[in-house]
């Protein structure tokens, strides 16, 4: 039995508004990264989630894992799952290690090693938060963010550690 999304009449109001914004923006000089905020909030009320991936440096980071890490299964689910959990509007992973073992079937421990093994090639950074770690997806991999955003993600991410996608302009 398919599953349907209960759509309030807020949610219709809410996407309507933001279509009518659409509207209202496409042709205004120097809009397009506000059309493009506009597009990806419209998409997530569809139901589907899009992320811009780089294929050549994702597919590096896949082979990295399953030639180097310590659990290669594991690694490679964590990582692919990573990505249904960022927001619309930037790279930052809205779960938590227990979540994110839950998804991958793993321990949390399982989690914050493979972490580390995505740190250690750039695939993944961190920041602190007081006694708290906020992990990033590496926008040089992908990102919901379009134009410049992205531009700025990316220049303000840690570089790719890995050879092949370092050769390729990354």
């Amino acid at each position: 039995m398919p599953v349907t999304r209960l759509r309030t009449r807020r949610d219709t109001g809410d996407r309507a508004a933001l279509e009518a914004v659409r509207g209202m923006l496409e042709g205004v000089a120097g809009a397009g990264d506000v059309v493009a905020l506009v597009e990806r909030k419209l998409a997530a009320t569809r139901g589907w989630g899009f992320v811009m991936v780089d294929p050549v440096a994702y597919a590096e980071v896949v082979a990295h894992l399953r030639r180097h890490s310590r659990r290669p299964l594991v690694a490679m689910e964590l990582f692919t799952r990573l990505f249904s959990y960022l927001p619309p509007d930037g790279n930052e992973v809205q779960a938590d290690r227990n979540e994110l073992a839950r998804v991958a079937g793993c321990t949390p421990n399982n989690v914050t090693d493979v972490m580390r093994e995505l740190e250690a090639v750039g695939a993944v950074y961190k920041r602190r938060e007081g006694r708290g770690v906020r992990f990033y997806v590496s926008p040089h991999l992908g990102t919901h963010l379009a134009g410049a955003a992205r531009d700025r993600a990316q220049a303000e991410a840690p570089p790719l550690k890995l050879r092949v996608v370092e050769a390729a302009g990354h």
